[in-house]
């Protein structure tokens, strides 16, 4: 019992130490940094002590049966909707990435009426397409008929 308060203690001073420490070598502006450093020293270890409960694993309700559908079984539809998405953000990723694989796209399905936006007169670091207009895009080139 008399071990835990002798820890305390001994964290105690040594704290107060560094904190004369830093007040003596920097003034109020030590004090400071030197209190920050020790407040993230403390919680640090307080998290390393102080454990919660341990998670509960989550099990699947049927151990033998595997998902459907995995992301990793198509690779190439992961790197369509991630360009997709990059589309919207940055319009050098459309120009340079997306533009010439929707075009192959519309070429392959014989379907040259695809309207695909080109590159903007000015600069191209700005953002991408709207969603709108990629959603027109790809509904064009889902319909029916060429």
């Amino acid at each position: 019992m008399k071990r835990p308060r002798l820890a305390v203690a001994a964290a105690l001073t040594g704290i107060a130490a560094v904190l004369v420490a830093g007040y003596a070598a920097g003034g109020l502006t030590g004090l400071i940094d030197v209190a920050s450093v020790t407040a993230l020293g403390v919680l640090i270890v307080a998290r390393g002590t102080l454990r919660g409960e341990k998670p509960r694993t989550v099990r699947p309700k049927n151990p033998q049966q595997r998902p459907a559908v995995r992301t990793a079984d198509f690779p190439a539809f992961a790197k369509i909707a991630s360009d997709l998405e990059w589309a919207q953000m940055s319009q050098r990723h459309y120009d340079h990435l997306l533009r010439p694989a929707l075009a192959r796209l519309a070429a392959m399905l014989n379907k040259p009426n695809v309207d695909l936006p080109g590159p903007p007169a000015g600069d191209t670091d700005g953002p991408g397409v709207n969603r709108a207009t990629l959603e027109r895009i790809v509904s064009e080139l889902e319909a029916g008929e060429p």
